[in-house]
Protein backbone atom coordinates (compact mmCIF):
# COMPACT_ATOMS: atom_id res chain seq x y z
CA UNK A 1 0.00 0.00 0.00
CA UNK A 2 1.61 3.58 -0.75
CA UNK A 3 1.43 5.25 1.68
CA UNK A 4 -0.25 8.82 2.14
CA UNK A 5 1.31 11.65 2.49
CA UNK A 6 -1.61 14.49 2.43
CA UNK A 7 -4.49 15.38 5.35
CA UNK A 8 -6.63 15.10 2.21
CA UNK A 9 -5.25 11.53 0.88
CA UNK A 10 -5.96 10.28 4.56
CA UNK A 11 -9.58 11.73 4.55
CA UNK A 12 -10.08 10.06 1.53
CA UNK A 13 -8.83 6.56 2.02
CA UNK A 14 -10.30 6.23 5.45
CA UNK A 15 -13.70 7.05 4.02
CA UNK A 16 -13.20 3.86 2.21
CA UNK A 17 -12.46 1.94 5.15
CA UNK A 18 -13.71 3.09 8.45
CA UNK A 19 -17.84 2.21 8.49
CA UNK A 20 -16.01 -1.39 7.50
CA UNK A 21 -14.07 -0.60 10.78
CA UNK A 22 -16.64 0.46 12.88
CA UNK A 23 -18.67 -2.68 12.56
CA UNK A 24 -16.07 -5.36 13.39
CA UNK A 25 -14.91 -2.85 16.12
CA UNK A 26 -15.95 -4.64 19.61
CA UNK A 27 -15.44 -2.48 22.21
CA UNK A 28 -15.69 -4.94 24.81
CA UNK A 29 -12.88 -7.08 23.65
CA UNK A 30 -9.57 -6.90 23.43
CA UNK A 31 -8.78 -7.50 19.84
CA UNK A 32 -10.41 -5.74 17.16
CA UNK A 33 -11.24 -7.61 13.56
CA UNK A 34 -9.44 -5.82 10.76
CA UNK A 35 -10.73 -4.45 7.81
CA UNK A 36 -10.13 -5.89 4.55
CA UNK A 37 -8.12 -2.99 2.30
CA UNK A 38 -9.46 -5.11 -0.89
CA UNK A 39 -12.61 -6.97 0.44
CA UNK A 40 -16.09 -5.46 -0.43
CA UNK A 41 -17.54 -2.81 1.46
CA UNK A 42 -21.29 -2.29 3.15
CA UNK A 43 -23.45 0.41 4.17
CA UNK A 44 -22.70 2.49 1.72
CA UNK A 45 -24.80 5.56 2.97
CA UNK A 46 -22.81 5.02 6.12
CA UNK A 47 -19.20 5.50 4.40
CA UNK A 48 -20.46 8.28 2.28
CA UNK A 49 -21.16 10.26 5.72
CA UNK A 50 -18.41 9.07 7.72
CA UNK A 51 -16.24 10.36 4.63
CA UNK A 52 -17.42 13.63 4.50
CA UNK A 53 -16.82 13.92 8.58
CA UNK A 54 -13.58 12.38 8.24
CA UNK A 55 -12.99 14.83 5.57
CA UNK A 56 -13.74 17.56 8.49
CA UNK A 57 -11.96 15.99 10.88
CA UNK A 58 -8.34 15.06 9.20
CA UNK A 59 -7.72 18.66 8.97
CA UNK A 60 -6.44 18.91 12.57
CA UNK A 61 -3.68 16.59 14.02
CA UNK A 62 -4.92 14.53 16.69
CA UNK A 63 -2.95 14.36 19.96
CA UNK A 64 -1.46 11.00 20.48
CA UNK A 65 1.96 9.06 20.70
CA UNK A 66 3.46 6.08 18.76
CA UNK A 67 6.26 3.86 19.08
CA UNK A 68 7.20 0.91 17.02
CA UNK A 69 8.72 -2.22 17.38
CA UNK A 70 10.14 -5.45 14.85
CA UNK A 71 8.06 -8.13 16.03
CA UNK A 72 9.75 -9.87 13.25
CA UNK A 73 11.38 -9.33 9.62
CA UNK A 74 8.53 -8.33 8.03
CA UNK A 75 6.08 -7.52 10.98
CA UNK A 76 5.47 -4.47 13.10
CA UNK A 77 3.88 -3.25 16.20
CA UNK A 78 2.58 0.29 16.41
CA UNK A 79 1.65 0.92 20.25
CA UNK A 80 -0.48 3.48 20.12
CA UNK A 81 -1.58 6.21 22.94
CA UNK A 82 -4.55 8.70 22.58
CA UNK A 83 -4.78 11.01 26.02
CA UNK A 84 -7.95 11.28 28.11
CA UNK A 85 -8.49 15.06 26.53
CA UNK A 86 -8.09 13.81 22.47
CA UNK A 87 -10.92 11.40 23.71
CA UNK A 88 -13.24 13.91 25.77
CA UNK A 89 -12.85 16.43 23.04
CA UNK A 90 -13.77 13.98 20.20
CA UNK A 91 -17.34 13.07 23.00
CA UNK A 92 -17.71 16.21 22.55
CA UNK A 93 -18.20 16.57 18.66
CA UNK A 94 -20.02 13.18 18.61
CA UNK A 95 -22.29 14.73 21.36
CA UNK A 96 -22.77 17.55 19.53
CA UNK A 97 -23.91 16.30 16.54
CA UNK A 98 -26.03 13.91 18.64
CA UNK A 99 -27.90 16.79 19.67
CA UNK A 100 -29.15 18.09 15.77
CA UNK A 101 -29.87 14.40 14.87
CA UNK A 102 -31.36 12.75 17.41
CA UNK A 103 -35.37 12.38 18.25
CA UNK A 104 -36.89 11.42 21.57
CA UNK A 105 -40.11 11.62 22.42
CA UNK A 106 -41.34 14.87 24.34
CA UNK A 107 -38.84 16.71 22.24
CA UNK A 108 -38.46 18.73 19.25
CA UNK A 109 -35.29 17.63 16.61
CA UNK A 110 -32.45 19.16 17.63
CA UNK A 111 -33.98 20.48 21.24
CA UNK A 112 -32.95 17.89 23.07
CA UNK A 113 -31.13 18.69 26.11
CA UNK A 114 -27.51 17.91 26.72
CA UNK A 115 -27.32 16.78 30.11
CA UNK A 116 -30.51 14.60 28.81
CA UNK A 117 -27.94 12.69 26.40
CA UNK A 118 -24.86 12.81 28.47
CA UNK A 119 -26.83 10.64 30.76
CA UNK A 120 -29.31 8.20 29.00
CA UNK A 121 -26.50 7.82 25.80
CA UNK A 122 -23.17 8.00 27.69
CA UNK A 123 -21.85 4.34 26.35
CA UNK A 124 -23.20 5.14 22.62
CA UNK A 125 -20.96 8.56 23.14
CA UNK A 126 -18.07 6.70 23.90
CA UNK A 127 -17.57 3.89 21.98
CA UNK A 128 -19.03 6.31 18.65
CA UNK A 129 -15.62 8.77 19.99
CA UNK A 130 -13.36 5.20 20.08
CA UNK A 131 -14.96 3.97 16.77
CA UNK A 132 -13.76 7.74 15.30
CA UNK A 133 -10.65 8.27 16.70
CA UNK A 134 -8.85 5.10 16.03
CA UNK A 135 -8.92 4.93 11.85
CA UNK A 136 -7.66 8.25 11.84
CA UNK A 137 -5.24 8.00 14.35
CA UNK A 138 -3.75 4.62 13.11
CA UNK A 139 -3.50 6.76 9.73
CA UNK A 140 -1.85 9.19 11.01
CA UNK A 141 0.67 7.48 12.92
CA UNK A 142 1.34 5.17 9.89
CA UNK A 143 2.61 8.70 8.10
CA UNK A 144 4.74 9.94 11.21
CA UNK A 145 6.49 7.16 11.19
CA UNK A 146 6.75 6.28 7.31
CA UNK A 147 5.17 2.50 7.45
CA UNK A 148 3.48 1.67 4.38
CA UNK A 149 1.85 -1.50 5.96
CA UNK A 150 0.74 -4.03 3.34
CA UNK A 151 -2.26 -6.63 3.98
CA UNK A 152 -4.58 -5.56 6.79
CA UNK A 153 -3.92 -4.38 10.18
CA UNK A 154 -4.81 -6.45 13.49
CA UNK A 155 -5.57 -4.59 16.67
CA UNK A 156 -4.74 -6.14 19.80
CA UNK A 157 -4.66 -4.76 23.52
CA UNK A 158 -7.53 -2.39 23.28
CA UNK A 159 -7.45 -0.38 26.26
CA UNK A 160 -11.01 2.35 26.02
CA UNK A 161 -12.75 2.73 29.10
CA UNK A 162 -15.29 6.16 29.67
CA UNK A 163 -13.09 8.62 31.71
CA UNK A 164 -9.25 7.02 30.60
CA UNK A 165 -7.40 7.18 27.53
CA UNK A 166 -6.77 4.64 24.56
CA UNK A 167 -3.94 2.66 24.47
CA UNK A 168 -3.72 -0.17 21.44
CA UNK A 169 -1.54 -2.20 19.84
CA UNK A 170 -2.03 -2.38 15.95
CA UNK A 171 0.16 -5.51 14.19
CA UNK A 172 1.33 -4.87 10.44
CA UNK A 173 3.55 -6.24 7.80
CA UNK A 174 5.62 -4.42 5.61
CA UNK A 175 7.59 -5.31 2.68
CA UNK A 176 11.27 -6.21 3.30
CA UNK A 177 13.47 -3.48 2.76
CA UNK A 178 16.37 -5.12 0.14
CA UNK A 179 19.69 -3.75 -0.51
CA UNK A 180 20.81 -6.48 -3.04
CA UNK A 181 24.78 -7.85 -3.06
CA UNK A 182 26.82 -9.81 -4.87
CA UNK A 183 24.12 -9.88 -7.89
CA UNK A 184 26.68 -9.20 -10.62
CA UNK A 185 28.78 -11.82 -11.90
CA UNK A 186 27.01 -14.66 -10.19
CA UNK A 187 28.30 -17.93 -11.44
CA UNK A 188 26.38 -21.04 -12.96
CA UNK A 189 27.12 -23.97 -14.94
CA UNK A 190 24.21 -25.51 -17.51
CA UNK A 191 24.67 -27.69 -20.07
CA UNK A 192 24.08 -27.38 -23.21
CA UNK A 193 22.22 -30.45 -24.74
CA UNK A 194 22.68 -30.81 -28.57
CA UNK A 195 20.07 -31.92 -30.70
CA UNK A 196 20.60 -35.16 -32.76
CA UNK A 197 18.78 -37.75 -35.37
CA UNK A 198 17.40 -39.31 -32.42
CA UNK A 199 15.51 -36.50 -31.39
CA UNK A 200 13.91 -35.54 -34.84
CA UNK A 201 12.81 -39.60 -34.94
CA UNK A 202 10.86 -39.03 -31.61
CA UNK A 203 9.50 -35.89 -33.12
CA UNK A 204 8.32 -37.14 -36.15
CA UNK A 205 6.92 -40.63 -34.62
CA UNK A 206 4.60 -38.40 -32.30
CA UNK A 207 3.67 -36.12 -35.52
CA UNK A 208 2.80 -40.04 -36.80
CA UNK A 209 0.56 -40.30 -33.45
CA UNK A 210 -1.24 -37.50 -34.01
CA UNK A 211 -2.12 -37.99 -37.94
CA UNK A 212 -3.27 -42.15 -37.11
CA UNK A 213 -6.63 -43.24 -37.36
CA UNK A 214 -8.50 -46.32 -35.52
CA UNK A 215 -9.54 -48.63 -37.95
CA UNK A 216 -12.18 -51.79 -36.09
CA UNK A 217 -10.22 -55.12 -36.27
CA UNK A 218 -11.92 -58.49 -36.02
CA UNK A 219 -9.46 -60.01 -32.93
CA UNK A 220 -8.99 -60.05 -29.36
CA UNK A 221 -7.97 -56.81 -28.29
CA UNK A 222 -4.07 -56.13 -27.05
CA UNK A 223 -2.86 -52.72 -24.49
CA UNK A 224 -2.52 -50.35 -27.53
CA UNK A 225 -6.14 -50.81 -28.77
CA UNK A 226 -9.63 -48.50 -27.86
CA UNK A 227 -13.03 -50.96 -27.36
CA UNK A 228 -16.00 -49.92 -27.49
CA UNK A 229 -18.21 -51.35 -25.03
CA UNK A 230 -21.69 -51.45 -23.27
CA UNK A 231 -21.56 -52.05 -19.46
CA UNK A 232 -23.66 -52.13 -16.41
CA UNK A 233 -23.21 -52.82 -12.66
CA UNK A 234 -24.49 -56.74 -11.78
CA UNK A 235 -26.86 -56.90 -9.00
CA UNK A 236 -26.85 -59.84 -6.38
CA UNK A 237 -29.46 -61.71 -8.14
CA UNK A 238 -26.98 -61.80 -10.87
CA UNK A 239 -28.98 -59.72 -12.99
CA UNK A 240 -27.56 -56.49 -14.95
CA UNK A 241 -28.83 -53.14 -13.57
CA UNK A 242 -30.27 -51.83 -16.71
CA UNK A 243 -30.89 -48.45 -15.33
CA UNK A 244 -27.40 -48.14 -15.20
CA UNK A 245 -26.36 -49.22 -18.47
CA UNK A 246 -23.50 -46.98 -20.19
CA UNK A 247 -23.20 -47.89 -23.97
CA UNK A 248 -21.05 -47.47 -26.96
CA UNK A 249 -18.71 -46.26 -24.01
CA UNK A 250 -14.83 -45.89 -25.72
CA UNK A 251 -11.94 -47.25 -23.43
CA UNK A 252 -8.77 -46.88 -23.89
CA UNK A 253 -6.42 -49.75 -22.62
CA UNK A 254 -3.21 -47.54 -23.32
CA UNK A 255 -5.13 -45.06 -20.54
CA UNK A 256 -3.09 -44.76 -17.36
CA UNK A 257 -6.19 -43.92 -15.59
CA UNK A 258 -8.05 -46.82 -16.24
CA UNK A 259 -8.42 -48.94 -13.39
CA UNK A 260 -6.10 -52.43 -13.36
CA UNK A 261 -9.10 -54.64 -12.56
CA UNK A 262 -10.89 -52.90 -16.75
CA UNK A 263 -7.76 -53.10 -18.47
CA UNK A 264 -6.35 -56.73 -17.23
CA UNK A 265 -10.58 -58.24 -17.27
CA UNK A 266 -11.02 -56.11 -20.97
CA UNK A 267 -7.46 -57.44 -22.73
CA UNK A 268 -7.82 -60.36 -25.30
CA UNK A 269 -11.60 -60.04 -25.48
CA UNK A 270 -13.11 -59.65 -28.46
CA UNK A 271 -16.06 -58.34 -31.02
CA UNK A 272 -19.46 -59.20 -29.37
CA UNK A 273 -17.73 -60.95 -26.59
CA UNK A 274 -19.11 -60.63 -23.14
CA UNK A 275 -17.51 -61.06 -19.93
CA UNK A 276 -18.05 -60.00 -15.95
CA UNK A 277 -15.25 -57.94 -14.50
CA UNK A 278 -15.16 -57.60 -10.60
CA UNK A 279 -13.24 -54.21 -9.38
CA UNK A 280 -12.37 -53.17 -6.39
CA UNK A 281 -12.06 -49.75 -6.32
CA UNK A 282 -9.04 -48.07 -4.11
CA UNK A 283 -10.01 -46.70 -0.90
CA UNK A 284 -8.61 -43.01 -1.82
CA UNK A 285 -10.73 -43.02 -4.94
CA UNK A 286 -12.06 -39.43 -5.45
CA UNK A 287 -16.05 -40.73 -5.80
CA UNK A 288 -16.30 -41.23 -2.42
CA UNK A 289 -19.39 -43.70 -2.65
CA UNK A 290 -17.42 -46.15 -4.28
CA UNK A 291 -14.20 -45.99 -2.76
CA UNK A 292 -12.88 -49.21 -0.84
CA UNK A 293 -16.13 -50.82 -2.41
CA UNK A 294 -16.03 -54.23 -4.65
CA UNK A 295 -18.17 -53.74 -7.51
CA UNK A 296 -19.07 -55.96 -10.74
CA UNK A 297 -19.69 -55.04 -14.18
CA UNK A 298 -21.16 -57.20 -16.95
CA UNK A 299 -19.10 -55.85 -20.01
CA UNK A 300 -19.98 -56.33 -23.68
CA UNK A 301 -17.45 -55.52 -26.60
CA UNK A 302 -18.81 -53.74 -29.56
CA UNK A 303 -15.52 -53.14 -31.40
CA UNK A 304 -11.95 -53.53 -30.84
CA UNK A 305 -10.08 -50.60 -32.40
CA UNK A 306 -6.66 -50.56 -33.76
CA UNK A 307 -4.22 -47.39 -34.44
CA UNK A 308 -2.92 -47.35 -37.61
CA UNK A 309 -0.27 -44.97 -38.35
CA UNK A 310 1.12 -43.30 -41.78
CA UNK A 311 3.95 -44.14 -43.24
CA UNK A 312 6.81 -41.52 -42.98
CA UNK A 313 7.93 -40.78 -46.66
CA UNK A 314 8.39 -38.05 -48.89
CA UNK A 315 4.09 -37.69 -49.21
CA UNK A 316 4.05 -37.45 -45.34
CA UNK A 317 6.02 -34.33 -45.54
CA UNK A 318 4.24 -32.79 -48.07
CA UNK A 319 0.82 -33.63 -46.81
CA UNK A 320 2.19 -31.43 -43.53
CA UNK A 321 2.63 -27.90 -45.60
CA UNK A 322 3.66 -27.24 -49.10
CA UNK A 323 6.90 -25.77 -47.23
CA UNK A 324 8.14 -29.46 -47.25
CA UNK A 325 8.89 -30.95 -50.93
CA UNK A 326 10.51 -34.13 -49.32
CA UNK A 327 11.03 -35.91 -45.99
CA UNK A 328 14.66 -34.13 -45.47
CA UNK A 329 13.03 -30.76 -45.85
CA UNK A 330 10.60 -31.75 -42.82
CA UNK A 331 13.30 -33.48 -40.65
CA UNK A 332 15.45 -30.09 -41.29
CA UNK A 333 12.27 -27.87 -39.95
CA UNK A 334 12.00 -30.24 -37.12
CA UNK A 335 15.76 -29.96 -35.93
CA UNK A 336 15.86 -26.40 -36.06
CA UNK A 337 12.80 -26.09 -34.15
CA UNK A 338 13.88 -28.56 -31.61
CA UNK A 339 17.24 -26.48 -31.30
CA UNK A 340 15.27 -23.45 -30.66
CA UNK A 341 13.05 -24.71 -28.34
CA UNK A 342 16.31 -26.05 -26.68
CA UNK A 343 17.93 -22.59 -26.67
CA UNK A 344 14.79 -21.15 -25.21
CA UNK A 345 14.95 -24.26 -21.92
CA UNK A 346 18.43 -23.45 -21.76
CA UNK A 347 17.88 -19.95 -21.05
CA UNK A 348 15.15 -19.99 -19.18
CA UNK A 349 17.25 -22.95 -16.92
CA UNK A 350 20.31 -20.20 -17.01
CA UNK A 351 17.90 -17.68 -15.45
CA UNK A 352 16.17 -19.39 -13.11
CA UNK A 353 19.89 -20.76 -11.48
CA UNK A 354 21.07 -17.11 -11.34
CA UNK A 355 17.90 -15.71 -9.54
CA UNK A 356 18.28 -18.50 -7.32
CA UNK A 357 22.09 -17.73 -6.58
CA UNK A 358 20.90 -14.21 -6.07
CA UNK A 359 17.98 -15.13 -3.43
CA UNK A 360 20.76 -17.47 -1.75
CA UNK A 361 23.35 -14.62 -1.30
CA UNK A 362 20.46 -11.95 -0.06
CA UNK A 363 18.25 -13.75 2.51
CA UNK A 364 15.13 -12.15 3.87
CA UNK A 365 11.86 -12.68 4.91
CA UNK A 366 8.43 -13.19 2.90
CA UNK A 367 5.63 -11.22 4.46
CA UNK A 368 3.29 -13.87 5.06
CA UNK A 369 0.30 -11.65 3.89
CA UNK A 370 2.09 -11.84 0.29
CA UNK A 371 2.21 -15.77 0.47
CA UNK A 372 -1.27 -15.74 1.82
CA UNK A 373 -2.30 -13.91 -1.25
CA UNK A 374 -0.61 -16.25 -3.55
CA UNK A 375 -1.80 -19.38 -2.65
CA UNK A 376 -5.39 -18.01 -2.45
CA UNK A 377 -4.60 -17.46 -5.72
CA UNK A 378 -3.73 -20.79 -6.82
CA UNK A 379 -6.77 -22.08 -4.81
CA UNK A 380 -8.89 -20.57 -6.85
CA UNK A 381 -7.90 -21.65 -9.84
CA UNK A 382 -7.89 -25.05 -8.51
CA UNK A 383 -11.61 -24.46 -7.75
CA UNK A 384 -12.38 -22.97 -11.12
CA UNK A 385 -10.42 -26.17 -13.04
CA UNK A 386 -11.77 -28.87 -10.99
CA UNK A 387 -15.42 -30.01 -9.84
CA UNK A 388 -16.10 -30.19 -5.91
CA UNK A 389 -13.96 -32.40 -4.07
CA UNK A 390 -15.91 -34.45 -0.95
CA UNK A 391 -13.36 -32.77 1.31
CA UNK A 392 -12.71 -29.23 0.18
CA UNK A 393 -10.28 -28.65 3.43
CA UNK A 394 -7.83 -31.59 2.75
CA UNK A 395 -7.98 -30.46 -0.56
CA UNK A 396 -7.17 -26.79 0.51
CA UNK A 397 -4.55 -27.84 2.72
CA UNK A 398 -2.84 -30.22 0.32
CA UNK A 399 -2.68 -27.45 -1.97
CA UNK A 400 -1.36 -25.06 0.42
CA UNK A 401 1.36 -27.50 1.49
CA UNK A 402 2.11 -28.55 -2.20
CA UNK A 403 2.41 -25.01 -3.06
CA UNK A 404 4.32 -22.94 -0.44
CA UNK A 405 8.15 -23.15 -1.41
CA UNK A 406 6.96 -21.80 -4.55
CA UNK A 407 4.97 -19.11 -2.99
CA UNK A 408 7.98 -18.12 -1.42
CA UNK A 409 10.52 -18.91 -4.27
CA UNK A 410 8.18 -16.51 -6.46
CA UNK A 411 7.53 -13.64 -4.45
CA UNK A 412 11.46 -13.46 -3.94
CA UNK A 413 11.98 -13.82 -7.24
CA UNK A 414 9.78 -10.57 -7.64
CA UNK A 415 11.21 -8.84 -4.85
CA UNK A 416 14.62 -8.79 -5.98
CA UNK A 417 14.05 -8.05 -9.77
CA UNK A 418 12.28 -4.84 -8.09
CA UNK A 419 15.31 -4.51 -6.28
CA UNK A 420 17.73 -4.81 -9.19
CA UNK A 421 15.79 -2.23 -11.47
CA UNK A 422 15.79 0.32 -8.58
CA UNK A 423 19.60 -0.34 -8.10
CA UNK A 424 20.45 -0.02 -11.48
CA UNK A 425 18.09 2.77 -12.71
CA UNK A 426 15.76 0.36 -15.26
CA UNK A 427 13.60 2.03 -17.07
CA UNK A 428 11.70 1.34 -20.51
CA UNK A 429 11.21 4.16 -22.81
CA UNK A 430 8.67 5.19 -24.95
CA UNK A 431 10.30 3.11 -27.68
CA UNK A 432 10.50 0.28 -26.48
CA UNK A 433 7.35 -0.16 -25.33
CA UNK A 434 6.22 0.76 -29.20
CA UNK A 435 8.64 -2.25 -30.20
CA UNK A 436 7.09 -4.67 -28.00
CA UNK A 437 3.40 -3.66 -28.99
CA UNK A 438 4.43 -4.19 -32.69
CA UNK A 439 5.93 -7.44 -31.99
CA UNK A 440 2.78 -8.92 -30.14
CA UNK A 441 0.77 -7.12 -33.03
CA UNK A 442 2.53 -9.59 -35.71
CA UNK A 443 2.94 -12.44 -33.43
CA UNK A 444 -1.38 -12.20 -33.17
CA UNK A 445 -2.20 -10.97 -36.46
CA UNK A 446 -3.77 -8.14 -34.70
CA UNK A 447 -3.75 -4.55 -35.84
CA UNK A 448 -1.39 -2.10 -33.94
CA UNK A 449 -3.13 0.25 -33.51
CA UNK A 450 -5.80 -2.46 -31.50
CA UNK A 451 -3.36 -3.79 -29.40
CA UNK A 452 -2.06 -0.28 -28.62
CA UNK A 453 -5.71 0.80 -27.68
CA UNK A 454 -5.56 -2.49 -25.70
CA UNK A 455 -2.69 -1.13 -23.51
CA UNK A 456 -4.63 1.94 -22.94
CA UNK A 457 -6.49 0.82 -19.76
CA UNK A 458 -4.27 1.87 -16.73
CA UNK A 459 -4.07 -1.65 -14.99
CA UNK A 460 -3.17 -3.52 -17.77
CA UNK A 461 -0.64 -0.78 -19.17
CA UNK A 462 1.16 -0.60 -15.66
CA UNK A 463 1.44 -4.40 -15.75
CA UNK A 464 2.57 -4.61 -19.50
CA UNK A 465 5.39 -2.11 -18.19
CA UNK A 466 6.33 -3.91 -15.56
CA UNK A 467 6.72 -7.23 -17.46
CA UNK A 468 9.09 -5.43 -19.55
CA UNK A 469 10.85 -4.14 -17.00
CA UNK A 470 11.11 -7.52 -15.07
CA UNK A 471 12.45 -8.60 -18.33
CA UNK A 472 14.81 -6.24 -18.53
CA UNK A 473 16.12 -6.96 -14.90
CA UNK A 474 16.72 -10.71 -15.89
CA UNK A 475 18.44 -9.61 -19.18
CA UNK A 476 20.63 -7.52 -17.07
CA UNK A 477 21.32 -10.30 -14.64
CA UNK A 478 22.42 -12.60 -17.35
CA UNK A 479 24.60 -10.29 -19.01
CA UNK A 480 26.47 -10.27 -15.70
CA UNK A 481 26.94 -13.81 -15.13
CA UNK A 482 29.49 -15.87 -15.66
CA UNK A 483 27.59 -19.03 -17.67
CA UNK A 484 29.42 -22.24 -18.21
CA UNK A 485 28.55 -25.21 -19.90
CA UNK A 486 29.42 -27.28 -22.45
Amino acid sequence: MDRPRTRRELAGRLGARVAELADALDLGSSEITSWGFESPLSHHQMECMMADELAENSTRERNFTVTVAQKSGCKRVLSIAIPKEEVEGEEVRVLEELSRDLKVPGFRKGKVPSKYIEKNYAEAIHDDAVRNLLPIVYEEALISKGIAPIGEPKFVNLKAERGEGISVDVEVEVRPEITLRDYTGVEVRVEKRSIGDKDVDETLERIREQRGAYAVVERAATDTDVLVIDYAPVLPTGEVDEKKMIRNHPVDLASASLLPEFKDGLRGMETKSEKDIVVRYPDDFPEKPLAGMEKTYRVTVKEVKELRLPEVNDSFARELGEQFPDLPALRDRLKADLESEQDKHRRHETEEKIIDRVIAANPFDVPDVMIENYLSSVLEQDRRRRPDVPDESAREKEIREHFHGAAVRTIKKFLILEAVRRQENIEVGAAEIDAKIEEISKGGGERVDEVRAYFTHPERRRSFENELLDRKAVDFLREKAVVTGA
